[in-house]
Order: C-alpha cells, then sequence, then structure tokens
C-alpha cells in the first residue's frame, strides 16, 4: 500500500510496481518521484525495491481501480449534468451557468497557485488553466451577446475546451485531469514555501538512494531542519500561514451565499466570488483569500489572516440512494479539506447524519466546529406574516419592535441544538423583494456575533494550523524516504535466518541484528533519545509499535468507556502474544550478543551463523520458511518504526511551538504581504 504525503494509507492507487517480489502500489504522486531521466528518455526506478525499468517499462496499471476512480471523480467534478446539457436542448441560462461555474473553479485554483509561484517562473500548468478559462469566459460572453440560437456553436467550443481530443466518450475529462494537477502542485509548493529546508533535504533525499551506511535520511537531521524552518517562519514579518475555516452542508442549504458574506463581495458576478445555484455548483474544496483580516472582538491588535473554504455539499438527492456509502464519502470530503475551523450550515432540523458531522469533526478531528441556521429571512417573514396579518413592508415600526424579539424567540427555540449557540443568518445575498429587503436593512441577525467569534477562534487556531502543516511535513518526507524495502541489504539476514534456522530461537538473531542496522540506518541513536527526553514527549491514543522510544515519551490512555477498555485488552493481548515472543527471542539472543559485539556487517552475521551451527544438516524447506519470514519481519519493522516516528514528532512540533511562541509572548499573527486572491 502506498503512503501519501499527508501520513495516511492512500488507497486510491491504481499503480504498482512490475517487480512481482515487491508490488507496492503508488498513488499518482508516487509516480511522479519514481521517474528517472536516462538522457531525455523517461524511466522509471521503485522507491522501494529499486528495480530499474527498461526504456519502454512502466508501473502496471490496474485497470478496474483507474476505472473507478475516474467515475468517482466524474461525480464529484458534476460531469453528469455538463454531459446532459450538451446532449440534449437546454436554456441558454442553464448552460451559461454551467460554464461559469466551471470557469470560476478553474480561476480559484489559478489565484491560489500564483501564491507560491514566482512570476519569473514558467508554470505550464497554470498557463494552460489560464488559457482555458479565457476560453470559457469568452464563451459566456458570446452566450450573453447570442440569446438567440448561436447555442450548438457554444456547445462545441465548449465540449472541445473541457475534453480531451483523444477521449470522445470523456466529456470533460481534459478539465478533470487540469484541476487534478493544479490541486497538486499547489500541495507541493505549499510545503515548498512554508518549509523550505525540510524539501530541500527532501529532494536530495530522493535522488539519493542506498542501503546500510549509504542509506542517507536520519531522523535527527529531519527534526533539526523542520525546527529550523519553524523558526524561520517564526521570525518573518510575514506570516504565509492562513487559518483556514471550511463550510459544510447539504446542498442548497446557502453555504456559498455564507461564504461571499463572509468575503463582503459587492456583486456575485465577479469570479473571486463562491457560484451559487440550486444545484450542485462546487466540485472541489474552493479556497477564497479574505482581503481583510479578521479582527479578534477583545484584543483589537490580534488580527488573523483567514481562507474561507467553500467544500461541496452533501447531495440531498441522494440521501436514500447508498446513503452509507456517499455519507462516507462527504465525511472524507471534510476530512480532505483540512480546516482548523468549521461551519456547519443548515436550513431544517438537523439530522442524525449531521449530529455524526459534529461528533467527528470534534472528537476525530479535533477541531472547533459551529452551527449556523440559514434562510431565517425567509420563515421570519412568514411568521410576521401570520402573526401581524400584513406584509413585513407594509407594517408600522411598532409592529416591528412589537414582533421581532418573540418571533426571534422561535426560531432560536425551533433551532436549539443540544445546548449548542446557533448562529442564525439570512438567505438572500441580494434580497428578491420588498420585504426581505426592507428586513436586511433592520436586522442583520447573528452575522456580527458570528463574525466575532470566528474571529476569535481564528486566531487561537493560528497555532494549530502551522502544528498541522508542519506535521504533514514531516510525514511527507518519512513516508516517501524512510519508508523503503532497501533500507538494509537484506540479503544477508536471510542467509543468516536461514542458516540459524535449524535451532530454537536460532533465526531471532539475525532479526535482532536486523532491527538494529534499521535503527542505526535511521540514525535513531542516544543523541536523538537525549533530545527528545528535554523535551517530555506525552502521546495520546497511540500505541507504539516498537521499543525504540519507550524511554523517550510517555503514553496517554484516552478512552475511558469501560467497552473501549474491553477493545483495547482484546488488542493488547494479541500483541503481547507477537510482541512477547520477540522479547523472548531478544533475551535468548542477547546472551550470544556479547560474543559478536566487536564485529560488525557481514563478519557479524558470519559469526552468528557459524555459532549457530554450520556442521548441521539443514532442511531446506525450513530454511527457506525462515528466510521469507525474516524478510516479512524486516520489511514490517520498517513500516512500523516508521508509524512510531510520525506520533512521535506530532507532540515534539507542538512542544518547539509552544516555546516559539514563548518567546514572542506579545506575538500577533501579521498579515501575508499578499493578502488578497
Amino acid at each position: 500500500m502506498c503512503f501519501n504525503p499527508f501520513g495516511i494509507q492512500d488507497e486510491r492507487t491504481p499503480y504498482k510496481c512490475i517487480n512481482t517480489k515487491c508490488g507496492r502500489h503508488f498513488c499518482d504522486q508516487c509516480v511522479k518521484y519514481i521517474q528517472i531521466y536516462n538522457g531525455n528518455v523517461r524511466q522509471f526506478r521503485c522507491m522501494y525495491c529499486l528495480k530499474e525499468y527498461r526504456k519502454n517499462q512502466v508501473p502496471i496499471k490496474d485497470i478496474l481501480l483507474a476505472e473507478q476512480l475516474w467515475n468517482e471523480a466524474v461525480v464529484n467534478y458534476g460531469i453528469k449534468r455538463t454531459r446532459q446539457l450538451l446532449s440534449n436542448e437546454c436554456h441558454a441560462t442553464d448552460l451559461k451557468f454551467d460554464i461559469d461555474c466551471r470557469q470560476r473553479h478553474l480561476s480559484n485554483l489559478i489565484n491560489i497557485h500564483k501564491r507560491y509561484f514566482d512570476w519569473t517562473e514558467f508554470p505550464v500548468t497554470r498557463v494552460e488553466a489560464e488559457n482555458i478559462a479565457d476560453q470559457l469566459s469568452k464563451i459566456v460572453k458570446y452566450i450573453n451577446e447570442e440569446t438567440n440560437a448561436q447555442i450548438d456553436i457554444c456547445k462545441s467550443v465548449y465540449r472541445n475546451s473541457i475534453s480531451t481530443p483523444d477521449d470522445d466518450n470523456d466529456v470533460g475529462s481534459h478539465y478533470i485531469r487540469l484541476c487534478e494537477r493544479l490541486l497538486l502542485e499547489i500541495t507541493n509548493a505549499e510545503f515548498h514555501s512554508l518549509f523550505p529546508n525540510t524539501n530541500a533535504i527532501f529532494t536530495e533525499w530522493m535522488h539519493e538512494p542506498g542501503s546500510d551506511d549509504k542509506f542517507q535520511p536520519k531522523i535527527f537531521d529531519l527534526i533539526k531542519t523542520i525546527e529550523q524552518d519553524l523558526t524561520d517562519l517564526w521570525s518573518s514579518t510575514h506570516f504565509n500561514v492562513r487559518t483556514k475555516i471550511g463550510v459544510v452542508g447539504y446542498t442548497s442549504v446557502g453555504k456559498s451565499t455564507l461564504v461571499n458574506r463572509f468575503l463582503n463581495v459587492s456583486s456575485l458576478i465577479e469570479n473571486e466570488t463562491a457560484p451559487i445555484s440550486i444545484d450542485k455548483s462546487t466540485y472541489f474544496p474552493l479556497q477564497f483569500d479574505r482581503e481583510e483580516p479578521l479582527i479578534h472582538p477583545d484584543h483589537q491588535d490580534r488580527k488573523t489572516a483567514v481562507t474561507f473554504v467553500d467544500i461541496q455539499g452533501r447531495d440531498k438527492s441522494k440521501l436514500n440512494d447508498h446513503s452509507q456509502r456517499e455519507a462516507d464519502r462527504y465525511l472524507h470530503e471534510i476530512f480532505k479539506a483540512d480546516c482548523d475551523i468549521y461551519v456547519i450550515v443548515f436550513d431544517d432540523e438537523l439530522c442524525d447524519e449531521q449530529h455524526k458531522w459534529i461528533v467527528d469533526i470534534e472528537q476525530t478531528l479535533h477541531r472547533k466546529c459551529i452551527l449556523v441556521r440559514s434562510k431565517v429571512d425567509k420563515y421570519y417573514l412568514s411568521k410576521f406574516l401570520e402573526l401581524s396579518e400584513v406584509f413585513y413592508a407594509q407594517s408600522t415600526v411598532e409592529q416591528r419592535q412589537q414582533l421581532d424579539s418573540i418571533i426571534l424567540q422561535q426560531i432560536r427555540l425551533n433551532n436549539s441544538v443540544d445546548n449548542r449557540f446557533v448562529y442564525l443568518v439570512a438567505q438572500d445575498y441580494q434580497p428578491s423583494t420588498s420585504d426581505a429587503q426592507l428586513l436586511l436593512k433592520n436586522n442583520s441577525f447573528d452575522m456580527l456575533l458570528l463574525l466575532y467569534e470566528l474571529s476569535r477562534l481564528a486566531f487561537n487556531a493560528h497555532n494549530s494550523r502551522i502544528h498541522s502543516l508542519a506535521k504533514r511535513a514531516v510525514a511527507r518526507v518519512i513516508n516517501i524516504c524512510f519508508r523503503r524495502d532497501y533500507v538494509l541489504n537484506v540479503l544477508k539476514y536471510q542467509i543468516a535466518a536461514g542458516i540459524g534456522s535449524i535451532i530454537p530461537f536460532g533465526e531471532q538473531y539475525p532479526r535482532y541484528l536486523s532491527r538494529e542496522g534499521i535503527r542505526d540506518a535511521f540514525g535513531i541513536d542516544d543523541a536523538l533519545r537525549q533530545y527528545l527526553n528535554q523535551y517530555k514527549l506525552k502521546i495520546a491514543g497511540y500505541k507504539l509499535q516498537t521499543s525504540v522510544f519507550k524511554d523517550c515519551v510517555k503514553v496517554q490512555e484516552l478512552e475511558t468507556h469501560w467497552k473501549s477498555k474491553a477493545k483495547m485488552v482484546g488488542k493488547a493481548v494479541d500483541t503481547t502474544a507477537v510482541a512477547g515472543g520477540a522479547a523472548a527471542a531478544d533475551d535468548i539472543v542477547r546472551t550470544i550478543a556479547p560474543i559478536t559485539t566487536a564485529l560488525s556487517g557481514a563478519a557479524r552475521i558470519a559469526a552468528t551463523t557459524a555459532t549457530l551451527g554450520i556442521a548441521i544438516v539443514i532442511s531446506g524447506g525450513v530454511c527457506a520458511w525462515s528466510a521469507i519470514s525474516s524478510l516479512q519481519h524486516i520489511f514490517s519493522y520498517v513500516q512500523r518504526i516508521c508509524d512510531d516516528l510520525i506520533h512521535v514528532t506530532d507532540p515534539l512540533i507542538h512542544a518547539i511551538i509552544l516555546q516559539l511562541e514563548a518567546e514572542v509572548p506579545n506575538h500577533t499573527v501579521p498579515i501575508p504581504e499578499n493578502h488578497s486572491s
């Protein structure tokens, strides 16, 4: 299974190594990393087994998985509706909105892309995106000018702009691939921009593979480098880090309208606004930088640059269609957006699924969650007419003052959620009736209170955003540079394990040495442990997979419910059985370890095999099994120690940030130089 840069196993891996003995899977990003160039000829080399492919060989592609991923992309990008518009007769307005929506999505990615790439560079992907965005803008204008019929011409140009010429059946294929490339480049650029030193050693280690004493990546070097990047970031006069506030909910509840209110946009026709529609109008998380920083309501000197993220809505029409699968998919979209604060928008009573969003955001992601009831102006006007028997615009000032508190109290009572404060906001960004226009002029509901609360939370969450990004940077390096099968020259350990298998626990000593070899290759030594001990690190909710850091980190149990404890006890029994066997084997091999302490490398292995009985007749089957088992043990240990490294560096990064924060006690969050999108 491939490990992507975000520190999690990536199941979206349609490629695998052609070496059947390796068979490792790769995501699209890893395929980019394993490319090598022999002159001008592109080749590949597996980052795990070092298999160098011949000139015309490429990683094996899982056609079924790739097709499944493509079908998911078609759904996420709303291509089905575009196909219908292009294949059937449609109104010019519907076609224009679809084109305009896609143009805004591209423009949004282009603006984010510009944050990280200097004007002196030549970003090929962005130039291509700008050309297509320009084409789409021209089509929209053409539809405006030619309202009579040139629809077929517009459809043809639209289809050609967003599709790959060779893919007649895949409308929008070029558009999807272009957006995905931009998203990937933005992720990479953010890493490079915020953590330049870490990115530099990442690049160096990626292109200098080796095993044993030639294995370059060292965990202490990585830790000191990320510490330097954090120090440089803190000492910078301008932070490039923005607090991210995500807006989630079902389709057509007013998410995009609320985002536009947060941005203080004056016109909805501008590219820098979130598209609004009764249908799905967001294909991937759209990021909008707010020009004005949010100001802490209690400390006017605390200003925080923020980015609002318009997350695609959960389609209401699919609530009963593969409900659990769609629910899980949307929850994944929430997680993937990786925001520091989440605003859940709803226009009706909260259902069980929405309550689950709250639980997962707060308990799994450990992020703040704000509840917003939208479209209250619609209910307000209806209730006002019911109580006063007159339209709001035709009522007197006394009638409005008399009924205002009564109606608002009723709205809050109807929308109470588990003793949480629910913020009330209006529906119409641009009121369509005189009643709504007058109401919004007299009553902004809780919009100001909502901004105050977000301003307070945004400042507090800023350091958490830096922590999250730094943790992701470390995980990226560990997952791509350290999780490699060629950390050791495993052949000599396999041979020793095969020979040693003729006596009880005989194969355990080579395994013991291999674990020691992995730790040496990673640079896990007394200096590293001494460095970690000074921070008195604590890990909550994670059980260390190896004994490497047991003296450097204190593990805390979070779960207190007896069922959770019982579940953990069951897991602990299984783990103890395995770990106990390894511990027993370690005790045995330690009795012969002093004999070979003075030796190293091949000499130590040779001494081990001699001690375990060269003159004994060996069963070929037992030796082969032991050799394979030893190989699996080595690779498993690499994965487990990498898991531990990621979890240990998490509280370490937190401690470094607290130390930096303490050195600048009056620190306020500076605003990036280019704070507009």
